[in-house]
């Protein structure tokens, strides 16, 4: 076989030419014991990766390494940012909702609350419940009004229920006599703590009546870090509610609050099984199903639209394997005579593209996992509130989110180097030294 190579004299001198080729690759075949063939695919490839000095990436190679480093950065910071807001909306949805509440249908009013206490309290997964009041009414503050909800609570039992003892901002806890109100309200109305705020019913039970309405001192304003809450809830005692619109004994339902948080939904379906008709049992998911379900689709489509960028950098790696297959259509012959088999040659070129993925890939997870963690110390962006429901960007980084863009990434890059790979399988040994 070496005999006919060196009798066509441009083959000859194409050899000469890549003496230094040879020589680096000769030596992994002549020591089986200590390279295996595989070390020897994996050297080549290697190789491939660094320019003609021999010191630092080619250009090509480092275009193709960035595309894929910017891609997983991207996507990773990203969704690092939609986890935070969403883990966060759930914490401040949470701390001002009960994780249950158990009305009637069409909100009845519940007059036997008491034995209906009595019935939740036996269920082991119930930690805290207590009775409440919605309703909605006007308040004002001197010439300022606003629309509220009104949610008459006893203060005790309220603060098994949410947090909001520990989210006063300013004054107390205190319903005897007062309420407390959001600080977005409160700036709406102007009003601090000791003031004397009206609340007015705003109809009488028959036409002609006059509004009721009762004079209340301000006895605290609470942040849950949620627009809605802090712009509409006032807290009131449940007795002065109850007074305000002549209920009576009765009240609009029990809120509970429960062991797990993820389990509400079974905890629900457990409550209406065992109470039935007219009772009806809601847990917090289902109260903000539209705003978790909008979270979650935002995230699928723009961990779909952001794998994009990955799959653009495969074409980088696409289209520089194709311009080295060209560029080493000599150094392919030259392997293919020292006995490589196209199997071989197409593992050289996979190996390239694949090294480059891992490399991208894994500058981007280290970029990505700095990047987050920097973020997630420091507050460089504020939201505004009325629009995205909180008032920072928090971020999270989730060990799930980086392993499958590491994965979509480094396969994207393998399969970017199938074609190139295959292509380079084609050259023969003669014609690819004779076009040299």
């Amino acid at each position: 076989m070496v005999e006919q190579l060196y009798t066509n004299l441009p083959i000859f001198f194409a050899v000469q030419r890549c003496r230094k080729t040879i020589q680096a690759v000769k030596p992994y075949n002549e020591q089986p014991r200590l390279f295996s063939k595989m070390n020897t695919e994996l050297f080549i490839a290697s190789r491939y990766l660094r320019s003609k000095k021999r010191k630092f990436f080619s250009l090509s190679t480092a275009i193709a390494i960035g595309g894929i480093f910017v891609g997983v950065a991207a996507l990773l910071i990203t969704l690092s940012m939609m986890n935070g807001f969403q883990n966060e909306l759930r914490r401040r949805i949470l701390g001002g909702t009960p994780h249950i509440i158990v009305r009637k249908y069409f909100n009845e009013p519940v007059a036997d609350y008491e034995e209906l206490v009595t019935k939740l309290s036996r269920h082991q997964f119930v930690k805290a419940l207590a009775p409440f009041v919605i309703q909605k009414s006007i308040v004002r503050f001197k010439k300022r009004m606003d629309g509220v909800i009104l949610k008459g609570v006893n203060a005790e039992l309220e603060k098994g229920i949410t947090e909001i003892e520990h989210k006063m901002i300013s004054g107390i806890f205190d319903l005897e006599g007062g309420c407390v109100l959001g600080v977005e309200l409160a700036h709406n109305l102007m009003a601090s703590v000791g003031d004397t705020l009206i609340i007015a019913s705003p109809f009488g039970d028959r036409l002609g009546l006059f509004p009721r309405a009762k004079k209340l001192i301000l006895k605290g304003i609470f942040d849950f870090g949620y627009y809605d809450y802090n712009s509409t809830i006032v807290y009131m005692d449940l007795k002065d509610i109850q007074s305000l619109y002549e209920m009576g004994n009765y009240v609009s339902g029990i809120q509970l609050s429960v062991d797990d948080v993820y389990k509400t939904p079974q905890y629900s379906e457990s409550i209406k099984k065992e109470l039935g008709y007219p009772y009806r049992a809601q847990d917090w998911i289902e109260t903000n199903h539209s705003v978790f379900a909008a979270l979650k689709l935002e995230k699928i489509i723009t961990f779909i639209v952001l794998t994009l960028i990955i799959i653009v950098a495969g074409f980088n790696i696409v289209g520089s394997l194709v311009n080295m297959v060209k560029k080493k259509t000599r150094e392919i012959g030259i392997l293919r005579s020292y006995g490589f088999t196209s199997k071989g040659i197409m593992r050289i070129f996979i190996y390239h593209g694949s090294i480059i993925g891992i490399l991208g890939t894994a500058l981007g997870l280290i970029f990505a996992f700095i990047a987050c963690f920097v973020l997630s110390k420091i507050v460089f962006i504020d939201l505004p509130g009325n629009v995205y429901f909180i008032d920072t960007l928090p971020v999270e980084m989730s060990f799930h989110d980086f392993v499958i863009t590491a994965g979509a990434a480094i396969i994207i890059s393998f399969l970017a180097t199938i074609y190139p790979a295959r292509r380079a399988t084609q050259l023969t040994t003669v014609e690819a030294l004779r076009n040299e």
